[in-house]
């Protein structure tokens, strides 16, 4: 009696998820509103976010400059570009090649797409009276897509390997982006809008990461 293998295939729901394809969806819709209110100059957006930052700067105390300006250099460029070649150091050095190469991608993939396609189209302003020296434009936060991006995906790959402090990578990445995020609206470098496109720029892009290491990597299936 023979036996036939047939082997399945894999459905592209399967590679990214039928629940991160939701929530892509809909952080894209988000992001097209937003980007489309930005480039139009819109004056109740900018009136909201105006508002809101006066808000954070009033219920935060003086001293929190210090604070903000830590994690503010811990999501800036340069800070970012150190922790990407040293994953991809690590990475490389434990032989998960494929992983390296999907965070050096995602990483340089993330950059031109925010700093020379989306901002220079958008052109939105950053706030007024910074408390830290930044130039470019605004719309999207390069620190929130690029960091989410990141510390996501690291969590991600760190939880495969050690899967007993899965909580705690996803935490420390959500409380850390969250933490940038503020930083970055204190000092006057993003408004809230900013930051919440970025945020959801960043859940997609990390969901196509995701999709195209299960793709590369079967044990991530």
């Amino acid at each position: 009696m023979k036996i036939k293998h047939q082997t399945k295939s894999i459905s592209w729901i399967d590679i990214f998820g039928k629940v991160n394809l939701i929530i892509s969806g809909i952080c894209l819709l988000i992001f097209l509103w937003l980007a489309i209110l930005s480039f139009q100059r819109n004056p109740q957006l900018n009136q909201f976010d105006e508002n809101f930052l006066l808000q954070l700067k009033e219920s935060l105390p003086p001293q929190f400059i210090y604070f903000a300006r830590i994690f503010y250099w811990l999501g800036n460029a340069e800070t970012s570009a150190c922790v990407v070649l040293i994953s991809i150091i690590i990475l490389a050095w434990r032989r998960y090649w494929q992983e390296a190469q999907v965070v050096a991608l995602s990483s340089f993939g993330v950059l031109m797409l925010v700093d020379q396609i989306l901002k220079p189209i958008i052109y939105r302003l950053r706030p007024l009276d910074r408390l830290v020296h930044v130039d470019g434009r605004s719309f999207p936060s390069g620190h929130a897509t690029g960091n989410f991006l990141l510390y996501f995906l690291l969590a991600y790959i760190l939880s495969y390997r050690f899967p007993k402090y899965k909580i705690h990578f996803y935490i420390t990445a959500a409380i850390t982006l969250f933490l940038m995020g503020i930083a970055s609206m204190y000092l006057r470098v993003h408004w809230l809008t900013d930051i919440l496109g970025g945020y959801g720029l960043g859940f997609i892009l990390l969901t196509l990461s995701l999709g195209v290491l299960k793709v590369t990597q079967k044990k991530y299936q």
